[in-house]
């Protein structure tokens, strides 16, 4: 019996040695970026120099607003990635912190998180969208068909960022709603870093603020809604920005 449980042990023994080596050797190949993937998985970075590890299993949410009511129904609207990665860069320049950089989907959920409805971002920007933070979305009618609309920007110079705009429509699918010649909005003064309200004029007009660097001077442009698409009608120079409640800025 004592000889049947010796060449049992040393069996287990050596399954164990080959396993370990064999996780050994496949920890010096992994990535030292975590893949988020839209099927849940489980990938582990490591870091050779803390040995920091990291676990990810499921799409990253990043931006988690309650659309209730919303059909009159309490549901979620979720801005969350794919696929992509996620690093950290503390070099001081314009993208730097915490990063999340991929695909995105805007995924409208009911209260128990089942999926109603997605859409791909990937549908409307070219190449991967890059966000250093959570966020919330803004909304508003701005083309008062009684839709929510909201915007959602990237970086584009230490002045503004560039914004585009969508709605949401009653089924959850997002859509963009056209600005006819403009593919994004520069905008200076925006209420948050990823998604700005934009200053209502009336229930089918909006404006927005800039600064130009070429001509060193701010500008007000105002877009109107045809019933199709909004459309630039006015522009105008400004000497200081104002806020959302139509007061200057101090």
């Amino acid at each position: 019996m004592k000889k049947k449980i010796l060449i049992v042990t040393g069996l287990l023994t050596s399954i164990f040695l080959l396993v370990a080596c064999s996780i050994a050797k496949t920890n010096d190949n992994i990535s030292t970026v975590a893949l988020i993937t839209q099927e849940p998985t489980i990938k582990v970075i490591e870091n050779a120099a803390t040995e920091a590890k990291i676990v990810v299993d499921s799409p990253v949410t990043l931006s988690f607003n309650s659309m209730y009511p919303f059909n009159g129904k309490n549901q979620y609207l979720m801005l969350r990635m794919v696929e992509g990665k996620y690093y950290e860069d503390w070099n001081p320049g314009p993208i730097f912190g915490t990063i999340w950089e991929g695909d995105f989907i805007i995924e409208l959920v009911d209260e128990s998180f089942n999926t109603i409805a997605h859409t791909y971002l990937s549908e409307f920007f070219t190449g991967n969208l890059i966000f250093m933070s959570s966020f919330d979305l803004q909304f508003d009618d701005y083309n008062n068909d009684g839709d929510l609309d909201f915007t959602l920007g990237q970086y584009a110079t230490s002045n503004g960022n560039n914004f585009q705009l969508f709605t949401l429509r009653k089924d959850g699918i997002v859509e963009e709603l056209p600005i006819k010649e403009y593919p994004s909005l520069f905008i200076s003064n925006s209420t948050d870093y990823y998604s700005t309200k934009l200053i209502k004029v009336n229930n089918t007009k909006f404006s927005k603020q800039y600064y130009d660097n070429l001509k060193g001077k701010s500008f007000e442009d105002e877009f109107e809604w045809d019933g199709k698409q909004f459309i630039l009608v006015n522009t105008r120079e400004i000497k200081e920005y104002y806020k959302f409640d139509n007061q200057p800025l101090e």
